[in-house]
């Protein structure tokens, strides 16, 4: 024992993450990592704190842009069922984020319903709410009662009652946890640059990396760029090729030109 050192133990409490890492392994994704010039964007945040004193929510943002990409091409989240392809009219949004209780970050996840339908100041006042909830509740896209229930049941019942169904009723997939996932990973590792790629289990899982500055060519001059990283898997089973490339240059155009931004920097 002398060798193995001094440790401490504490309750496995990610039966739920663990069993949803193993359904993702029966989605069949292709991934896209991309870096997108996001030089105007971090301008007019940085603007925006100078004159406000506090911080515009950057996943906010990015959830707006990704939701109004989204709608506008509804086939990058459709979903199978059966022998038919659902086309959901709503985006909703499933985002990992910390709640802040008692001083203490605890992981949980945010559904936000009809993201496409809301303003970029209706988001991050949504998402800003869930962190700093002012019910000490540990809520989740699934209910701990629920959860609790669930593991309370032997692990084949679990798959034949839960994961079959939601791995082939989207519908039963959209009530939990949404249409699409996004998963501002670089916002915890702030200085990190790079991708990071999660295993995820809808059609459509965003994943946002590290920023960094890169030096480009603008108008002839020689500038240095902040870049932001993004992965995009998209389940190749159900979603083609070309309007998954639509749905990623409109997200695309959306982050460069720092779209929805205008009204927060007059100082253009």
């Amino acid at each position: 024992m002398d060798k193995i050192g001094n440790y401490t133990t504490k309750p496995f409490k990610r039966k739920f993450q663990e069993e949803v890492t193993k359904f993702s392994k029966k989605r069949y994704y292709m991934t896209g990592l991309i870096d997108v010039d996001i030089t105007e964007a971090r301008r007019i945040f940085a603007c925006y704190k100078d004159r406000e004193g506090e911080s515009l929510s950057f996943t906010s943002w990015v959830a707006k842009c990704v939701a109004t990409a989204v709608g506008e091409n509804k086939e990058a989240q459709s979903a199978k069922k059966g022998k038919n392809l659902i086309y959901f009219e709503d985006v909703d949004l499933s985002i990992p984020i910390e709640k802040i209780i008692d001083g203490k970050a605890f992981p949980s996840l945010l559904v936000v319903r009809k993201a496409n339908e809301k303003s970029l100041k209706e988001l991050h006042e949504e998402i800003r709410a869930a962190q700093y909830p002012e019910k000490k509740e540990m809520t989740t896209g699934i209910p701990q009662k629920t959860l609790k229930m669930l593991f309370g049941l032997p692990k084949p019942i679990r798959k034949l009652i839960f994961w079959r169904r939601l791995r082939n009723n989207p519908f039963f997939l959209k009530k939990l946890n949404g249409t699409v996932h996004l998963n501002p990973l670089g916002m915890f590792a702030k200085g990190l640059y790079g991708w990071a790629i999660n295993l995820g289990h809808h059609p459509l899982n965003i994943i946002i990396g590290g920023i960094s500055e890169q030096p480009r060519i603008v108008n002839g001059n020689l500038e240095n760029r902040e870049f932001l990283n993004i992965a995009i898997k998209i389940d190749h089973v159900i979603i083609d090729g070309a309007p998954a490339t639509r749905f990623v240059r409109r997200l695309s155009e959306f982050l460069q030109t720092a779209e929805f931004l205008e009204e927060f920097c007059k100082e253009r």
